[in-house]
């Protein structure tokens, strides 16, 4: 109620993460995309995730049986490397003209519970090659995949 009385009374609202990102994206590297999605993983913050994947990602990731589990799983997430990766097998996704892989190191710690983390979630150091897309200069990238 508050919120609703700070908003018609012109009292400004702090802008969301996701707000935030979204009016600086188009302006940020590949690797700044890949450190703001996992910054938006660990605050489970679902528009601020879905702000850093392509529109087809975001589709897959969205579903509620895949995403609370994971979104709920993650308790601290955060990125210690991220290297170009040219040679990585990784396939190119139709309808981008621009595509860049990385070799991202990452540490996951997972919330307690068992019922609530996702199985394929694993804690501690580890890796995956991550595509970035844009469909032209000045698009922002944006996250098509991920894995090894």
């Amino acid at each position: 109620m508050m919120d609703l009385l700070g908003r018609l009374f012109g009292r400004r609202q702090p802008e969301s993460p996701a707000a935030a990102w979204l009016r600086r994206r188009a302006q940020a590297e590949p690797a700044e995309v890949v450190v703001e999605h996992f910054r938006a993983i660990e605050a489970h913050d679902l528009e601020w995730i879905l702000a850093t994947l392509t529109p087809e990602r975001a589709r897959l990731y969205n579903s509620p049986s895949t995403f609370d589990r994971r979104r709920l799983s993650v308790k601290a997430a955060r990125v210690t490397r991220v290297a170009p990766a040219p040679d990585a097998p990784v396939a190119r996704v139709p309808g981008y003209a621009e595509q860049q892989v990385f070799r991202v190191e990452y540490e996951l710690e997972l919330a307690p519970g068992e019922a609530r983390r996702d199985p394929t979630l694993a804690e501690g150091p580890q890796w995956a090659y991550f595509l970035l897309v844009r469909e032209r200069a000045g698009e922002p990238w944006l996250i098509a995949d991920w894995g090894r």
